[in-house]
């Protein structure tokens, strides 16, 4: 599957810890300018990710299933991932995304993606969290005047608005939501279920 579409999908309903087939549709989202990739392009699957910053079940899933996906799918070989950050309407994750996208534009977009929902529970809270951003900008590494500049241009606006354009066109209505190999999945899913999913597109793709 070419990383820059989600093609032929099937819609997931996810419940608690289930996944269960509700419909489906055909779409094909160009996702060409938007998003950043982890793992080898070539990878038999390949995973997009729409997450909100601010979704607590986004920081769920990193904190419980993302270390093992990325060990054991994506540093492997098995999985492409591409993360798409979009606006689903959660409280500040318009401001968390512009810092993603100013620490993208550094080459870091990856390290502020783990510190964000890393620390989601301060941010969260806090009315105007440039400041919490300016010190996770700092452990990342980033040049601090730029960082802030493009913070205040809002540089990345463009990028975030695009991306919850390509959220709509999917039929994203929560998130998490994976595509894999173009199928639907939603939810905070557990290592177990994720790689099952994974596994049913390496046969589909005929792989593993």
């Amino acid at each position: 599957m070419r990383i820059g579409t989600v093609a032929g999908m099937l819609l997931l309903g996810a419940a608690a810890v289930g996944v269960t087939p509700v419909a489906a549709s055909a779409q094909d989202v160009s996702l060409d300018a938007i998003g950043y990739v982890l793992g080898e392009e070539s990878a038999p699957v390949v995973v997009v990710e729409f997450g909100d910053f601010a979704c607590s079940a986004c920081a769920e899933f990193w904190r419980d299933t993302w270390p093992r996906v990325k060990r054991e799918l994506i540093e492997t070989g098995r999985v492409a991932w591409r993360h798409v950050p979009f606006l689903l309407g959660f409280d500040r994750g318009d401001e968390a995304a512009n810092a993603a996208e100013c620490a993208a534009d550094q080459g870091h977009f990856w390290v502020m993606h783990d510190l964000l929902f890393e620390h989601q529970a301060e941010w969260t809270r806090i009315r105007r969290p440039l400041e919490a951003f300016r010190r996770y900008a700092a452990e990342a590494g980033l040049e601090a005047a730029s960082f802030e500049e493009c913070y205040d241009d809002e540089d990345g606006e463009d990028r975030t608005r695009a991306a919850t354009r390509a959220a709509r066109d999917a039929g994203v209505r929560g998130t998490p939501t994976f595509f894999i190999n173009g199928r639907q999945a939603v939810g905070a899913l557990a290592y177990d279920m994720f790689v099952e999913l994974v596994e049913d597109a390496e046969r589909r793709a005929g792989g593993a």
